[in-house]
């Protein structure tokens, strides 16, 4: 008795082959859970009187989880810092973050140079499973 190879029919090394292939595939999605890419828009609007600045960028994170996105934003030449955050769901496509950064202390935001710290945090059922931070020199415009 011999065993013929028939093409309309699957082997069992066949599906364990494609079983093998789609486990794998599922597990890594699992491990890059979370941030898959973002950055920070290189100009940022600052208001008239220099205290509050809207920062935007893209990013793209697993559909589904709560994203926190924290900015620092400094400019050397006033002395100013500013701080905001912003939470959103992923939609698991690249999406629009915006903050909007107050001052803190005395020092007024000027159009030109500044660099932007964010800080993104995903989670899923309350529980963090990734934590990116980036830093981009950026420019203030009105």
């Amino acid at each position: 008795m011999s065993i013929q190879y028939n093409p309309r029919k699957p082997s069992l090394s066949r599906v364990s082959i494609y079983t093998l292939g789609l486990m794998a595939a599922i597990s890594v999605a699992s491990a890059n859970a979370g941030i898959q890419s973002n950055t920070i828009d290189p100009a940022a609007e600052v208001s008239e009187k220099g205290r509050h600045v809207r920062i935007t960028g893209p990013i793209a994170c697993t559909v589904g989880q709560r994203a926190e996105i924290y900015v620092t934003l400094t400019q050397r030449a006033t002395g100013a810092v500013a701080m905001g955050r912003s939470h959103f769901i992923c939609t698991g496509y690249i999406q629009q973050w915006e903050v909007r950064a107050a001052t803190h202390g005395r020092e007024d935001f000027e159009t030109g140079a500044a660099s932007a710290v964010a800080l993104g945090i995903t989670s899923k059922r309350g529980k963090a499973d990734d934590a990116h931070q980036w830093l981009v020199p950026i420019t203030l415009v009105h």
